[in-house]
């Protein structure tokens, strides 16, 4: 890591060597985060890490960093140009975001060497590569600080909670968005083909709601339902019922998810129960179909039961909050991040598996600022380059929120100097030519065409992985990138 730290303090190109360098560094960097996850507003430790890689890596000054949310870090790039941008309409201060958190889940790669040391908490989501590749982004940024203009500044986001309950909100009542012009994040998704980029303008993703419906009969002895009001019979017949919200009563242009996820009532197998709870989430991309989605549950829920004779009560947000809005990107700087993918990413650019129906809290931020967040793939058919570094231990292409999840860390320099290019663009400047800071692609033998891709068998749960084919080999020579 000195050497690294080294190199990016020298004020020239650096060599292929030395990018490598960094890109390993990174990988390691994500790996040591993996192996100690932290969940929502709990990670402390995370941010000391950060805090000081920040200071001794990147080269931010102390001065420059401040705590927000609690466990989140709000770092700034000033740019020390001799020069100012002047041009009014270009963006002077850009955010870019990373989340923190893990999952409270327990992790299944058992032969990972980097694998949770924390029970119960893993990284299943990929959150420890956006900061690994955030810290990799602001190292590279910073080095050429002197050549952002002094009114320029690249402030990043280390936000926690995004998992629930949610760190965006409190990190903008915290003043983190003061000043800022655009905000950029983006997030892997592991059935993507590597190196692809999904992105659109307008809505992304979607607005989440926990549901609790509430079924109150009349118990008895099973032998005898016919002295009963059976909540357990009302019940199926309301799940059933539910499923006619979107199918029969959403327009077929629109996009919703009623899903019911709970079933609980009942102690013993030979008696009827007085209750039954029904649990499950909902999901939209307008605040109209909301409203209709509303309607017809509760409709539905009163008309069953009245039918059963029982009584039935439907609530929103049952935890408190409401979910998090739409992630609704603005199309000028949509338009852009779609244009650097199609000129760095050799045109692997889609809209395609959009609209996704999970959430994000980054929605709060768009909310505030214009932005845009887009989607990187991480799926391929063999463990390559810098996701080859280390120990044995195999990666899969399995989903987020998978017990057997690994982040693809050959994603890290892609996204990170993705983030660069995004700098550059909206600010009229030039960090780095192509030549300096090429974006390492993988060869399309290399890349599954998602989920229909040609790939290894993935290990189940809890069971050891098969080793990689061979030992990692980094390039040294002139060519730069993967091995």
């Amino acid at each position: 890591m000195s050497e690294v730290s080294k190199s990016l303090r020298e004020d020239r190109a650096l060599t292929p060597v030395e990018l490598d360098a960094l890109f390993c560094a990174s990988a390691s960097l994500r790996r040591h985060i993996h192996a100690n996850p932290e969940p929502g507003f709990e990670e402390s430790k995370t941010q000391t890490l950060l805090r000081d890689l920040l200071v001794k890596l990147v080269g931010i000054p102390d001065a420059a960093i401040r705590t927000c949310a609690g466990t989140g870090l709000v770092a700034d790039i000033v740019g020390t140009g001799k020069t100012e941008i002047g041009n009014v309409g270009t963006p002077r201060v850009i955010a870019l975001r990373s989340d923190m958190d893990a999952l409270r889940m327990t992790e299944g790669n058992a032969a990972l060497p980097y694998r949770s040391s924390n029970e119960g908490v893993a990284h299943l989501c990929g959150h420890d590569g956006h900061m690994a590749s955030l810290i990799l982004a602001a190292a590279l940024l910073n080095r050429r600080a002197h050549v952002l203009p002094s009114d320029c500044v690249v402030r990043l986001l280390f936000q926690p909670a995004e998992e629930g309950p949610g760190g965006a909100k409190p990190m903008i009542d915290e003043k983190c968005m003061d000043s800022v012009d655009e905000v950029y994040g983006w997030h892997n998704w592991p059935t993507f083909p590597l190196g692809q980029m999904h992105v659109k303008a307008g809505a992304l993703m979607a607005h989440p709601t926990a549901f609790e419906i509430v079924i109150d009969g009349k118990g008895g002895h099973g032998s005898q339902p016919h002295a009963t009001v059976d909540p357990v019979l009302t019940a199926a017949h309301v799940v059933v019922a539910l499923q006619s919200v979107v199918s029969r009563n959403i327009n077929y242009k629109d996009q919703a998810v009623v899903t019911c996820t709970m079933i609980h009532g009942g102690e013993v197998t030979n008696v009827i129960p007085d209750r039954v709870t029904i649990k499950g989430t909902t999901r939209d991309l307008d605040a109209d179909v909301f409203e209709l989605i509303k309607t017809r549950m509760d409709a539905i829920v009163q008309g069953t039961c009245a039918a059963y004779g029982a009584k039935g009560s439907l609530k929103f947000d049952i935890y408190g909050a409401p979910g998090y809005p739409c992630v609704e990107n603005h199309k000028e700087q949509a338009d852009v991040v779609i244009g650097l993918g199609q000129k760095y990413l050799k045109g692997r650019v889609t809209e395609e598996g959009l609209p996704m129906m999970g959430a994000e809290d980054f929605s709060y931020f768009l909310h505030e600022k214009p932005g845009c967040f887009f989607f990187l793939g991480g799926s391929e058919k063999n463990l390559t380059g810098w996701s080859q570094l280390g120990a044995a231990g195999q990666r899969s292409n399995c989903g987020c929120h998978n017990t057997a999840f690994d982040f693809n860390d050959n994603l890290l320099p892609i996204a990170g100097i993705l983030f660069v290019r995004i700098v550059e663009s909206r600010m009229g400047l030039q960090l780095y030519s192509e030549e300096d800071l090429p974006i390492p692609l993988p060869s399309e033998e290399d890349r599954c065409e998602g989920e229909g891709g040609d790939r290894a068998p993935l290990p189940e749960a809890g069971q050891a992985a098969p080793p990689p084919t061979g030992p990692i080999v980094i390039n040294k020579g002139a060519k730069r990138g993967r091995a």
